[in-house]
């Protein structure tokens, strides 16, 4: 089991994005922003993602800024870009989910290894 309450916190200075959870068939990822920090421009190869958004206000920079706040759900293909910023005054919490696993897996030897 893995809680929210271990990930690591908000850090003014920079992006909090790492694995959080891992299967054979998918991960998760958790991403913390802190006010006005954003997640560079990024697309994710053959892995969809489903966004979710725990805690916070966001938006999604996508054809104008959508709304994105706590609650909120949004799908990604692979090859479409992902861009989201904390205009807001508190930290912004997203649960990134991904299936197949991002970053892509190849094995080596019987053992699952991330490339990079």
């Amino acid at each position: 089991m893995t809680r929210l309450a271990d990930a690591p916190g908000y850090d003014s200075d920079r992006i909090v994005a790492q694995p959080f959870l891992d299967g054979a068939q998918c991960n998760a990822r958790i991403i913390r922003l802190a006010p006005s920090q954003s997640l560079p421009p990024h697309k994710h190869g053959s892995s969809d993602l489903m966004l979710y958004a725990v805690e916070g206000e966001g938006q999604l920079e996508e054809d104008g800024s959508v709304a994105f706040a706590a609650g909120s759900l949004a799908f990604y293909r692979g090859d479409e870009e992902l861009r989201v910023v904390n205009r807001g005054e508190t930290g912004l919490t997203l649960l990134a989910f991904l299936t197949p696993p991002f970053p892509p897996r190849s094995t080596v030897k019987g053992s699952s290894v991330a490339r990079h």
